[in-house]
Formats: structure tokens, sequence, C-alpha cells
């Protein structure tokens, strides 16, 4: 009862009131009128429910609408706006989600990870208008209060985007640290690598996520890394994995430069007449053998190791 708004505690205790003194009818008449009046109160959150999950089932413009009627109303709350404000943003609406992620950003809260959530937005929005400086100062000047896998996300792109890659590998670095297992941060982490040229490390980190990402960027690097070693095979397939792979507004990464740097792989395979499904059986061949004589090596280990140990029991025996 100690959250509850006072013009709430007002007409419960009105209601009791009049019920346990016999004028139970006005009470009836007044707890119709508090059920008209929470479902007026709660049609922005009604609202923003149904937009959500039209935008989880793909359907974005069913989602705008529900958003936009949702914002509209005089009690939607700061939270609702910034959800509006995301969903803007990443449909490349800038202009138009900018005012909804400022007011909820500099909004008090009751929790302060609703405000923080619409300062990483408003940092994003930042960026995409060219002013990336600002998005980072942004971030900065809440991570110390508000350290999850989304911030080191964001700031950790906004670094590499700048162009402050040795400030991104640390940072990143940090990030990885905070949770090994986050796709993205793993991308962040690997693509700081390549942009200071440490291929093998970029090569190891995007291995290690690319069987979890569902986003082109990783495949992307991964594929011209693979061309910069010579493993056509690999890289071909890389950059077809990441053609079947929406690419975000949220990206520095189209879809165009995919396709021209995989149009260039293909003119480069067809100058030096290579027949890139004959290269794949080789590869595979050659992996095959890999795999067959890394087996039988661990056989033989253990064999070693089972003849070691019936060794050691035997010093042990007397006659």
């Amino acid at each position: 009862m100690k959250n509850l708004p006072i013009i709430d505690f007002i007409i419960i205790a009105a209601i009791f009131i009049l019920i346990y003194s016999g004028y139970s009818s006005l009470g009836n008449i007044f707890i119709g009128v508090y059920l008209f009046y929470m479902i007026y109160k709660n049609i922005p959150t009604i609202l923003a429910s149904k937009g959500s999950r039209a935008y989880n089932r793909g359907d974005k413009e069913e989602a705008l609408k529900y958003f936009e009627k949702a914002v509209k109303h005089r009690n939607a709350k700061p939270y609702i706006k910034s959800s509006y404000g995301y969903i803007l943003l990443r449909e490349g609406k800038i202009e138009e989600a900018e005012p909804y992620l400022i007011e909820a950003s500099q909004t008090k809260m009751k929790d302060d990870r609703f405000r923080f959530n619409s300062i990483l937005n408003l940092a994003i929005l930042n960026w995409k208008k060219g002013d990336v400086n600002e998005g980072i100062r942004l971030i900065e000047n809440i991570k110390e209060d508000y350290k999850n896998s989304i911030m080191y996300q964001i700031l950790g792109y906004l670094y590499i985007s700048k162009g402050d890659y040795e400030k991104a590998l640390e940072f990143n670095l940090e990030a990885h640290d905070f949770n090994p297992d986050d796709s993205v941060i793993g991308d962040n982490l690997a693509q700081s690598y390549y942009f200071l040229g440490e291929y093998d490390k970029a090569e190891e980190t995007y291995e290690s996520i690319l069987d979890y990402v569902k986003f082109p960027e990783a495949f992307y690097y991964y594929g011209i890394i693979q061309w910069k070693k010579g493993s056509y095979v690999r890289a071909y397939d890389a950059f077809e994995k990441a053609l079947t792979f929406k690419n975000s507004f949220l990206s520095n990464i189209t879809k165009e430069a995919v396709e021209s740097e995989f149009n260039r792989l293909k003119d480069e395979i067809e100058e030096n007449n290579i027949d890139i499904e004959v290269l794949r059986k080789e590869e595979n061949t050659r992996l095959e053998e890999e795999e067959r004589l890394a087996t039988l090596q661990d056989e033989q280990l253990l064999q070693e190791k089972e003849e070691t140990a019936v060794d050691k029991r035997n010093e042990y025996k007397v006659d």
C-alpha cells in the first residue's frame, strides 16, 4: 500500500467507508468509477504492450501506430516514450525519435535504469546524427553507475566508429571480461583487433562466436580476414552467410558494402581460374585428414598413458 498513488488510496478508502457505513449502492458507483479510471490511466501501457508484440512479430507499421497513440495519451509514462523513441531510431526516423529520447533521458524516475536506457538510446541517436563524441560522452557519464552488457556493447562500438581503436581494444577487453558469452561484445573485440591489424587474434575471436551470431558484421569481417589469408572458400562462405542476415540501421556495415566485397572476391576467383566447388572439396578433404590425424594422435597419447600407468603398477609388484 505504501507505493499506492494518493488518489488511488483516497478512492479505495472512500469505497470501504461507504460500504461499511451502509451506503453500498454509492460504494458500488465508486467502484465502477474507480475501475473506469484505472482502465483510462493504463491505456498507454495497454497500447504500448500491443505495440511491442506487433514489433516483435515483425509488424513495424502496426507497432508504430500503437506507440504513437500511447505517447499522445496524457498518462504516457517516460519509459513508453523511450521505447517509442528507440523503435523510431531503429527504423531510421532520427528526427522523430529525438524529442522522445531527450524527454525520457531527462525525466527523474523511481528506477534509474529506465533513464539510463534512454541515455544509451540518445547516445546512439547522436552517433547516427554524426556526433559520435557526444554519444560517447553521454555513456561515459553513466557507465560507472550502469555497468551491463548493453552499455558495453554500445560504448565499445562507438569507440570503433570513432576510429579510436586502441581505446576500443582496451574497453572491449574489459567488456569481454564482464560478459565473455555476449556475441555483440565478442564482435566488438574482434573488430578492435581487426582494425589494429591483429588478424590472428581477430580470427580467433570470431571463430569463438560465429556459431551464435545473428548479424552480418561478424561474417563480413571474418570473410575479409580469410580473404587476406588466402582462404577463398572460407571467405566466400562468410560473405554468403553475411548476406542472409538483415542489416540494421544501427550499424556501420550496409548490405551494399557486403555485396561489393563479395563481388570483388568472386572477380578475383574468376581471374585466377579457380573453381570454388573443387577448392571446397579439397578444403573438406584436408580438414577431414587433419581431424583423422588429430584423433589418431589422441588415441596414441591415451595408449601411452595407459601403458605408463601399467608400468608404474608393475614397479611395486613383489615376485
